[in-house]
């Protein structure tokens, strides 16, 4: 069995759920995001790391940060942590030159796109800079995977759709790329959620138990229309998203995420 649990999610998406699923079923103090004043920056990406990688890439700043977080895991006590935020700023291309990588599992999350998108949308988070910089993605930002200009017009909607679009091509970027070198677990929030999900998720964690299902956490204040869902998938599908193709091409044009080859190059 794994000692660090780490997930690689787009937010609105189970993340926080997941923290008290693994400390309810593996019996480990698993944490959803450290949020102290004292964590922004040390063991919580700050808005100028997160705006950094997506600029720069891997530069000193982002491998500093990193290498200090990754060596204050505990070696002894299992870890887990289920901020979305660390898989938007380096913590794949981090994680596979770290010792820690050998007892490391990495949960790849997700949930159905229009739902997940609508969440966005009914809460508001794409209406205000700083919320972009801080917890999603910038459609501004020059190292992305699928192009905003079909999106912007739609303003804030818009922009929630291109980030829902452009994590699922993240997600699926880091499961090819890392795949033979880093131990990742598929979990479909819908699925997982439910007992035969949830049994599922932890025989692939390596325990064989029946699974304590958390209740919900997060919740909208507001419901969630199905009508808002409804129109998002249109536009989703309208779009003719493809994350494999759309991958193929950011590899073929760009190589690395974290802007290695073009580093090197320069």
């Amino acid at each position: 069995m794994s000692q660090v649990y780490f997930s690689l999610a787009a937010g609105r998406s189970g993340s926080s759920w997941l923290a008290e699923f693994l400390s309810a079923n593996l019996g480990i103090n698993a944490i959803h995001e450290p949020l102290g004043i004292e964590d922004f920056g040390t063991r919580m990406p700050d808005i100028r790391l997160m705006r950094s990688f997506n600029t720069y890439g891997s530069n000193a700043e982002i491998r500093a940060f990193w290498q200090s977080k990754l060596d204050a895991l505990p070696l002894q006590t299992p870890y887990g942590e289920t901020n979305h935020t660390l898989g938007k700023c380096g913590l794949i291309e981090a994680l596979v030159d770290h010792p820690r990588n050998a007892d490391t599992t990495v949960i790849v999350l997700r949930r159905d796109l229009a739902r997940q998108c609508a969440s966005y949308v009914n809460r508001h988070d794409f209406t205000n800079i700083t919320l972009l910089w801080q917890w999603y993605l910038a459609p501004q930002y020059p190292n992305s995977m699928v192009s905003a200009v079909p999106f912007l017009p739609m303003g804030p909607v818009g922009h929630a759709i291109w980030y829902t679009l452009e994590m699922e091509c993240r997600q699926t970027y880091y499961e090819r790329v890392f795949g033979d070198r880093i131990r990742f677990v598929r979990a479909q929030l819908e699925e997982i959620t439910r007992p035969q999900g949830a049994a599922a998720l932890l025989s692939a964690l390596g325990q064989d138990t029946a699974p304590v299902l958390p209740p919900k956490k997060n919740a909208n204040a507001v419901a969630t229309s199905d009508e808002l869902v409804d129109q998002i998938d249109i536009a989703i599908r309208r779009h003719k998203f493809d994350p494999e193709a759309l991958v193929d091409k950011y590899i073929a044009v760009n190589g690395s995420l974290d802007m290695a080859d073009r580093q090197a190059a320069a």
